[in-house]
């Protein structure tokens, strides 16, 4: 018997013996990390699935990571959802790397670089991997991942902040953007789009500056503390992730400054509630996490079996998704307020 037979019938008989497949990671953010499906989707072949997000612990990626478990439960895909402790993109490249060694047949990834994630990406690709990104895109030509899953397009929330901002301010005044890192290629388009519609419709705000706290919510928190001292006249603050919004958001209301410096941007419902009730943020940005999630599960699926055209279709129990040739868009960005915030559980 060759060493390669010999494997193969260890392998067989170790997958026998676990009952359903490869172990998942340790848990992770109070989850399993990994959702095995006992058995295979009715009309797919048995699949592998990585799922990366920026970083675990967000409360924004741990709504993400529900939807997921969900589609993967529907569709028979064994799931890990797993991703760094921190915003690093060498170590989203690492597990990358596990993942081809442990032979996984799909991997999705929310990128913290968009060009440093692209080789790691293009390894996968040439291993018969399918790649694709989910909540923020890497270079798609370095990486020849598959397709982007976009929560929504980047000038649509760019000028929904603005003008949620605009409209709270009088199209004046000084602002300053909260964003994560500097490299994310999702916040970093969403600032880009920001700027244009300023330019365009309201010269008379002035970006002063965008802070970086790397998605350390006490160091968001300080860095807006320092802002706010600097400059007493300030007029707005925008803060672009689901940490960033609660720690600008705290840093107002520490400084005696709710009612004076409008706070917006984006976060999940359950991590800025307080700060909507109590009127230091009136409005915010989001689309529905869950949903995202759930739609890069399916859309993997789709990708595997070569289904996945351009046009309109379902997904799930998500309906009239849009597909082009590279993006599958959830949909439009939703503002979220005092009268629905607690209509969502994410």
């Amino acid at each position: 018997m060759s060493v390669f037979q010999r494997n193969g019938w260890l392998l067989l008989i170790g997958l026998a013996l676990s009952g359903c497949g490869p172990a998942g990671p340790e848990a992770k953010d109070g989850i399993p990390g990994a959702s095995p499906a006992l058995t295979p989707a009715p009309a797919g072949r048995f699949l592998r699935m990585g799922m990366m997000p920026k970083r675990l612990g967000n409360s924004y990626f741990i709504a993400c990571r529900r939807g997921a478990e969900e589609a993967a439960r529907e569709l028979g895909i064994s799931l890990t959802y797993d991703g760094p402790s921190v915003d690093k993109v060498e170590l989203q490249a690492q597990m990358i790397d596990e993942w081809i060694a442990q032979g996984y047949n799909i991997i999705a990834v929310s990128p913290n670089d968009p060009e440093l994630i692209a080789p790691a990406l293009k390894r996968a690709r040439e291993t018969g991997i399918v790649t694709l990104t989910w909540d923020a895109d890497a270079n798609a030509k370095t990486s020849g991942r598959a397709v982007f899953v976009n929560q929504a397009p980047a000038e649509d929330v760019g000028n929904l902040l603005v003008d949620l901002m605009a409209g709270a301010t009088n199209s004046r005044g000084k602002t300053v953007i909260v964003t994560g890192s500097e490299t994310s290629p999702n916040q970093n388009a969403w600032i880009a789009a920001m700027k244009r519609r300023m330019e365009e419709k309201y010269p008379d705000m002035l970006l002063l500056e965008t802070l970086a706290p790397e998605e350390d919510q006490s160091r968001a928190r300080q860095m807006t503390l320092d802002v706010l001292n600097a400059h007493p006249d300030l007029s707005g603050i925008w803060a672009l992730t689901a940490l960033a919004l609660p720690a600008a958001a705290e840093a107002v209301s520490q400084a005696g400054r709710s009612g004076k410096v409008y706070v917006t941007g984006l976060s999940v419902p359950s991590a800025v509630r307080s700060y909507v009730q109590d009127g230091t943020i009136k409005r915010f940005v989001l689309w529905n996490p869950v949903d995202l999630g759930y739609l890069t599960v399916q859309v993997a699926r789709r990708l595997d079996e070569k289904k996945l055209v351009p046009g309109h279709g379902d997904f799930g129990r998500l309906h009239a998704v849009e597909v082009t040739e590279d993006q599958v868009l959830l949909g439009p960005p939703l503002v979220f307020d005092k009268s629905n915030i607690d209509q969502h559980d994410f």
